[in-house]
């Protein structure tokens, strides 16, 4: 009997030690979960409220005319320098004939003016013509140089405008939001299309404004966008905002009234997209998440 309690006493204080070990390892679990958490949330950032963004260029015609050609479509990828439309040329060309018809003329006349000039002013020397029919000679001179300089200004506009008709691609990017057809009419200085730059990509990160004290311009940044959720980006802060979302928007919150509510604020930080990949196109407001590194330099 003894025995049997002896035994049941063992198992019992054996079971008690047991438990106080799994406690004891639950609570330091607790412990190094908090403290890690702790760690990592002091170090690391991070915010689902962020975009990716892309240089956007408007393309416009700088001359009007009608479409004559077209070589590219609406979410076509072009090369920097490809040609995307041409402008009829013909009245730009008739403009150039005229232009240069005319400078031959007043080089003509130049010529005759500068030797008329030269024999007046011989006879005033000799003096056969007054000094006043010198002045005017060489007043007429001066005028008619500067005519063939005003003509030669004139043609090199109009060998401008002609170049214009011819309009290129100023990046790589993709062709965007066009609707444009052989024989349509653009207008000088109208945008007509978009034109994505792919040169650089980077992620407008929108963060609380309590998150903000450890962000610093050239801390890294791991980028994860919500298109290739198993592909994540390298990052870099570029920049952050001089101001809130909301201080830059069309009717700005007025805060001074007696119904005053205080809300967290979101201040844009511009992270850079370090490593894009073609395999993974990116395309501007598609939404990510930014986890910036607070520690890094």
């Amino acid at each position: 009997m003894k025995q049997i309690l002896s035994c049941y006493m063992a198992k019992l204080k054996a079971s008690r030690n047991i438990q106080r070990m799994v406690l004891l390892s639950i609570v330091a679990i607790f412990i190094l979960g908090w403290v890690g958490y702790d760690i990592y949330g002091n170090r690391y950032s991070s915010t689902d409220d962020a975009y990716v963004n892309a240089n956007q260029i408007q393309v416009a015609a700088q001359v009007s005319g009608q479409i004559l050609s077209l070589n590219v479509q609406n979410n076509q990828f072009v090369k920097q320098g490809v040609l995307l439309f041409e402008i009829d040329p013909a009245q730009y060309q008739m403009a150039v004939a005229k232009a240069a018809a005319q400078l031959q003329i007043d080089q003509a006349r130049l010529a005759d003016t500068q030797l008329s000039t030269k024999r007046t002013l011989e006879l005033v020397h000799q003096k056969l013509f007054s000094e006043q029919q010198g002045d005017d000679a060489r007043a007429d001179l001066a005028s008619a140089i500067a005519q063939v300089q005003l003509d030669q200004a004139a043609l090199s506009q109009a060998n401008l405008n002609l170049s214009y008709t011819k309009v290129y691609a100023s990046s790589d990017g993709w062709i965007t939001n066009m609707n444009l057809q052989v024989g349509s009419i653009v207008d000088q200085d109208q945008p007509i299309f978009t034109l994505i730059s792919s040169d650089q990509f980077w992620v407008d990160a929108n963060y609380e404004e309590t998150a903000m004290q450890n962000i610093k311009a050239g801390q890294r940044a791991s980028i994860t966008v919500d298109m290739y959720p198993n592909h994540p980006f390298k990052g870099v802060v570029e920049s952050i905002s001089g101001g809130t979302g909301s201080a830059f928007s069309l009717l700005p919150p007025e805060n001074a009234t007696g119904n005053w509510v205080k809300v967290t604020q979101r201040l844009p930080v511009k992270v850079l997209i370090t490593n894009p990949d073609p395999n993974y196109p990116l395309h501007i407001g598609t939404t990510a998440s930014v986890t910036i590194d607070t520690h890094s330099k």
